[in-house]
């Protein structure tokens, strides 16, 4: 039995209807998660901040790149001596059929310190492509962290004083980020939004890395000592 055309209009316009109200409910519930473990970190929350907070991330990637970008459920505040900014962001490239819209989920930390530039990232085949024709990044001691990450700073011996034996093995047992550090930020983001927990997870992440900064190195680039 062949089902009328308007019929199938209507169908299909309660489907996506439907779904609509359910992301808006799901985002709505996340919201609320959000906002309940602000509180509960002694943080505060923000659903929309203003834009002009993107101009502290212009440092780092991708908060230069394409257009349309927004930032939202802002969980920011200090606890102890870092200063957390922990956001959704979203930016579009492209445009008309070949638009694409990212989706970045940030924790930013801001500490008493001046790092030079550097980026620890999972390295990827278009590295290893690079490293094959001499544009390699920053190798270290340990095979394994040389293999899984890719790693540049402005200055070589910093990166090699930071990232100790103990570091590599922190950071190789912490699920994969971007992790970028400039001047008193340190910043990692990935692919999705957070959630409560992710987000928690993601703090401790960054205050177990701060942790185990060498104390020479905290003297050399102004960090206080813990």
């Amino acid at each position: 039995m062949d089902v009328p055309p308007v019929l199938l209009v209507v169908a299909i316009a309660i489907v996506v209807l439907a779904f609509a109200a359910y992301q808006y409910w799901a985002a709505e519930q996340r919201r609320q998660a959000l906002a309940a473990f602000a509180a509960a970190e002694g943080l505060a929350f923000d659903r929309s901040p203003p834009r002009t907070m993107l101009q502290g991330f212009a440092a780092f990637d991708p908060f230069t790149t394409g257009h349309s970008r927004r930032a939202a459920n802002l969980v920011h505040g200090a606890r102890g001596e870092i200063e957390w900014e922990c956001f959704d962001y979203r930016y579009t490239t492209g445009s008309g059929k070949h638009q694409q819209t990212h989706i970045v989920g940030v924790a930013a930390a801001r500490v008493d310190l001046a790092f030079p530039r550097l980026e620890v990232r999972p390295e990827g085949i278009f590295d290893r492509l690079a490293a094959a024709i001499g544009f390699d990044d920053i190798d270290f001691e340990s095979a394994e962290f040389s293999r899984r990450y890719y790693v540049k700073s402005a200055d070589r011996k910093f990166a090699y004083d930071l990232i100790h034996p103990q570091m590599m093995e922190y950071l190789l047992a912490c699920p994969p980020r971007k992790w970028q550090a400039t001047g008193p930020m340190i910043v990692l983001t990935r692919s999705a939004y957070y959630s409560p927990e992710d987000l928690g997870a993601t703090m401790r992440m960054i205050e177990g890395f701060l942790e185990r900064v060498p104390g020479f190195v905290r003297q050399d680039i102004g960090l206080r000592s813990a």
